[in-house]
């Protein structure tokens, strides 16, 4: 199961790349506190549960033990998408927060975020030049992305064999 969090979804909706993940992975689960935070969004998102059709809500455990450690360390939609990866034995959860990761790292989780979305996308072919998908979800996306990261990132895909 590929589980993801809120903002790789919200900066993928903003820039209309969102079938990237449907191509890379088939379906996704998201659970309800990451549902919730999409419809809070209301104007930005809008109709979202049409346009990820292959999204699945999964609802909660009551008094999730995961949840419960994590409430003081990331957010209730981040820490939702952490337990719900780590109940599940997801293959991969998706985030972006720094704290989120270290906390999903810490639990033993495979975790990519959405810069490691659109260069698997690359890889895989859907995506012809990643680093303008990238400045893209930056400058309209959301995507808190530096300008020395992009950099660093464009020196390393430059140098790297096809």
């Amino acid at each position: 199961m590929i589980v993801s969090n809120t903002s790789p979804l919200t900066c993928l909706l903003k820039v209309g790349r969102v079938d990237l993940l449907q191509r890379l992975y088939g379906s996704i689960a998201i659970p309800t506190e990451v549902a919730m935070e999409l419809d809070q969004a209301g104007a930005v998102h809008g109709d979202w549960r049409d346009r990820l059709a292959f999204v699945h809500v999964v609802e909660p455990v009551d008094n999730d033990p995961v949840v419960v450690l994590l409430r003081n360390q990331v957010d209730a939609g981040e820490a939702a998408a952490i337990a719900l990866a780590r109940r599940a034995r997801g293959e991969l959860l998706i985030i972006d927060d720094m704290a989120g990761r270290r906390q999903a790292r810490q639990l033993g989780l495979s975790i990519t975020g959405t810069v490691g979305v659109v260069l698997a996308a690359a890889q895989a072919g859907l995506v012809d030049e990643p680093l303008d998908v990238l400045e893209e979800l930056r400058e309209q996306g959301g995507l808190c992305l530096s300008t020395g990261f992009l950099a660093k990132l464009r020196r390393l895909l430059r140098s790297s064999p096809a």
